[in-house]
């Protein structure tokens, strides 16, 4: 009997380490180190996570239990074989691993490093399962400590994330600065000035859209198009607070410093002051707002963006939605890289699992459009409105060619998705009557990491064809501000050149910048304070031309890089 208990109690020691790396240390160790990324705190998952740890390990433990001895010694063998192998794969053979699933690819291993790791895995694995038969009490042994030796290692690294996570890690903020969603579907019944900012469409998606879907962009032929559009900046940080603000980033100094720079500066005031002396509201509907602010309070804000609230909110978790997307983060991280595509989680999951009752600012692509099909445009008779409207875009393969959701949807089903979305919105504005006297742009706040360039198609009061025309004037996104300055009737030129300033054919340098991890510089921070960074340095391409010098440009080599003071990922 005593044997027996013996054989049990190392048995679910080897098994709670596998499930414990797994449902508990894993999805712990990505909470704590992306805590700022997360909308839910850890007492929301940690302690049922921990019951279903407990749970897998019994319930293992028995399965293997009535297994005859030596099947009973080479299955708890593998079993810790692969807590082993895990633990290695997180400590040493993961690199820039992409945890918050912002790539619209989703993992793609490389397939000669995909096929060393799992050669790795399985001779790690096939080792340990041979030595079950080398002296069996010796091993017994010494699996029973190996197990124990690992356990206590990420406990200890456990207990230490408890000790050191900020409060937010633990409560949900008392502040209620937000940005609100209420006005979502709502335009101005005179002035408009719309931009509609479909996340991740290089404009070298187009010809793959059209060559799937003939005609796909035909609906915007009141729309001039920018074949020659630089976004600047890639990522929607810093793109779009570079678009609102039109101030230049200044990549030595830190994110919160900046953000907050951007936003309380004389020339931002001023810009701000002048629309609502227009009776302009600007109403930006982008659901993370620490890529506006970083980790300063919303209120900074306030007096320049209409939408801005300070009101209780009330939220739903979805648990179940929480749990899964966890535990596949927690096994994509830990698996080998040929395993990792089944596992990875797109950034929208994270985004779904905590909603906001009212007044929720729909950022997929399909929610979206839901939310304009059942609620609808309607006009507001006492402002004028300019407004941004941050979705999805491509940045998630995850829309169909109708608009709706469908998981693992190609690239070219989500842009004709994404256009069909845009549709369906201009048609509500003909509707209400106010298509012909708004100013609408179509673009993206950046393009793929290398092909950088975005759409860009914009329409004036008044604008009609038959065709759209295409223009190759090199603009950029330093235009971006006073673009919309013209558009609301400010003087543009007070807050500098617009698109309008940059003819057919004309030769410009423009540089574009990419953030990226060089090893020749040192590691920065995380701006959230608690990690570090992913990236060190911005790599600048300079190229006088259209795309296909700017594809020559990166092929090259940066033409400058400039050391990060710390880093948004």
């Amino acid at each position: 009997m005593q044997r027996k208990l013996i054989k049990a109690g190392n048995t679910l020691l080897v098994c709670f380490l596998f499930t414990f790396m797994w449902l508990i240390f894993g999805p712990s160790e990505i909470f704590f180190a992306n805590v700022t990324g997360f909308d839910f705190v850890y007492g929301d998952f940690a302690g049922y996570m921990a019951v279903f740890a407990a749970a897998g390990a019994l319930l293992l433990t028995l399965v293997i239990g009535f297994l005859p001895d030596k099947v009973h010694g080479v299955l708890v063998s593998v079993v810790f074989g692969i807590s082993l192998a895990g633990w290695i794969q997180v400590m040493f053979l993961n690199k820039n691993l992409d945890l918050l699933g912002v790539n619209p690819e989703g993992y793609k291993a490389q397939a000669g490093r995909g096929i060393w790791n799992l050669i790795l895995w399985i001779a790690m694995i096939a080792a340990i399962a041979v030595l079950s038969f080398w002296k069996r009490d010796i091993w017994k042994k010494l699996l029973c400590f190996s197990s124990a030796f690992l356990l206590c290692i990420q406990l200890v690294a456990l207990v230490s994330l408890w000790v050191s996570a900020k409060e937010e890690a633990y409560r949900y903020p008392e502040g209620n600065w937000h940005l609100s969603g209420e006005e979502q579907y709502v335009v101005s019944a005179d002035k408009n000035v719309i931009v509609l900012v479909l996340d991740f469409f290089s404009n070298q998606y187009l010809e793959p859209l059209e060559t799937a879907y003939p005609g796909a962009t035909d609906f915007l032929h009141d729309f001039t198009y920018y074949s020659n559009m630089d976004c600047t900046y890639f990522g929607t940080f810093p793109s779009l607070p570079h678009m609102l603000t039109g101030r230049e980033v200044n990549m030595s100094q830190p994110v919160n410093d900046w953000c907050r720079e951007i936003w309380e500066n004389e020339e931002t005031n001023a810009f701000y002051a002048a629309l609502k002396e227009k009776d302009f509201k600007m109403n930006v509907y982008t659901p993370d707002t620490n890529i506006l602010c970083g980790l300063n309070d919303v209120r900074i804000l306030d007096g320049r963006l209409s939408n801005v609230a300070n009101d209780a909110q009330e939220i739903d978790v979805y648990y179940k939605l929480l749990f899964k997307t966890m535990a596949k983060m927690s096994g994509y991280r830990m698996f080998p890289d040929l395993l990792k595509p089944y596992f990875y989680a797109n950034i929208d999951e994270y985004a779904d699992i905590v909603s906001v009752r009212e007044n929720k600012i729909y950022h997929n692509n399909y929610d979206f459009y839901q939310g304009l099909l059942e609620n609808g445009l309607r006009a507001d008779k006492d402002s004028n409105y300019v407004i941004v409207q941050h979705l999805m875009g491509p940045h998630l393969y995850t829309t169909d060619e109708k608009g709706y959701h469908k998981e693992e949807a190609t690239l070219e089903e989500t842009a004709k998705g994404c256009m069909v979305i845009v549709e369906e919105y201009l048609n509500q504005l003909k509707e209400l009557g106010v298509y012909d006297d708004a100013t609408i742009i179509i673009t993206a706040d950046h393009g793929g990491g290398y092909d950088s360039q975005v759409i860009f198609y914009i329409k004036e009061p008044g604008e009609t064809h038959e065709v759209s025309p295409v223009t190759n004037a090199p603009a950029s996104f330093k235009e971006f501000l006073p673009t919309i300055a013209g558009a609301a009737g400010l003087e543009a030129s007070l807050y500098g050149q617009t698109i309008y300033d940059f003819s057919q054919d004309e030769q410009r340098e423009r540089t574009v910048w990419l953030r990226v991890f060089d090893a020749d510089y040192p590691t920065v921070p995380c701006y959230t304070g608690d990690k570090d960074g992913s990236a060190n340095v911005y790599y600048g391409y300079t190229y006088t031309g259209d795309i296909e010098d700017l594809l020559r440009q990166t092929e090259e080599g940066p033409s400058v890089i400039e050391p990060m003071g710390d880093s948004y990922f």
